[in-house]
């Protein structure tokens, strides 16, 4: 050993409890690195590594991934605030919709009403041209029934009934009733016998309109006291009116 050479010599450290440990290796650095190799598995040294190179991917993905995503959300979002925007549009559309549903239907009862209204008074004025033609032009639609037909007008059957309800021979309600026989006529039959027909008289005859001839024409019968032939005159006729005839022995015309 060359005595020239000095050696410097390590200060001896005493240590005798952990603080003593760990002011050494807060003064050490070396011995502190040396310290953490030994303690730490390899894969916990690291792991800072890769928490750095993870927190790089999630800076990428934020940047790349997430931020596109969130202006698509906030897009989203902004077309749904129009969606409801719409749909409260819609909705108040739809409310003015069924109120005027409502008033339409309101109408379309109301133009049934009047439809039926018109076609009953439809019916009752081609029902009442029917009648004053079949009264103006008697013979022709009753000569294949009697000859000599004449029309009996209303003041004198009014009289003949008024008489018989005199006579006792009909009631004041059967008087009444057989007053709104629509057509009477005198005329004889092809073996000469005098006759009457009572007529009811229908652009399209009913079984009512059957009923309302027989018996109107047997009231009348009484009254006049002579045969009364009872018909049901009209364009048409039902099913119902030719078995209620059948029944009854009303003639249907023509």
């Amino acid at each position: 050993m060359n005595p020239a050479r000095k050696v410097k010599k390590e200060k001896v450290i005493k240590i005798t409890t952990f603080e003593d440990i760990i002011d050494v290796l807060k003064r050490r650095p070396k011995w502190r690195e040396e310290m953490r190799q030994l303690i730490l598995t390899e894969e916990l040294m690291k792991l800072p590594a890769k928490v750095d190179k993870l927190s790089e991917k999630f800076d990428g993905f934020v940047k790349e991934e997430f931020h596109p995503l969130r202006n698509k959300v906030d897009t989203i979002e902004g077309d749904v605030s129009t969606l409801k925007q719409d749909v409260a549009v819609l909705k108040q559309d739809v409310k003015i919709l069924k109120q005027d549903v409502k008033i339409l239907k309101q109408d379309v009862e109301a133009l049934k009403k009047d439809v039926t209204i018109l076609k009953n008074d439809v019916a009752y004025l081609k029902g009442t041209d029917l009648e004053r033609t079949v009264r103006e032009r008697a013979p022709a639609y009753f000569g294949k029934l009697i000859r000599r037909c004449r029309v009996i007008n209303f003041e004198d059957l009014a009289d003949k009934l008024e008489d018989a309800v005199d006579a006792r021979l009909i009631s004041e309600e059967e008087k009444d009733d057989a007053l709104l026989i629509d057509v009477v006529v005198r005329g004889r039959l092809r073996t000469d016998k005098e006759v009457l027909l009572a007529a009811e008289v229908s652009v399209k005859i009913d079984s009512m309109d059957v009923e309302r001839a027989a018996k109107r024409a047997e009231i009348i019968a009484r009254a006049f006291n002579m045969e009364t032939i009872p018909v049901a005159f009209g364009k048409e006729r039902t099913e119902g009116a030719q078995l209620k005839a059948d029944e009854l022995t009303v003639v249907l015309c023509p």
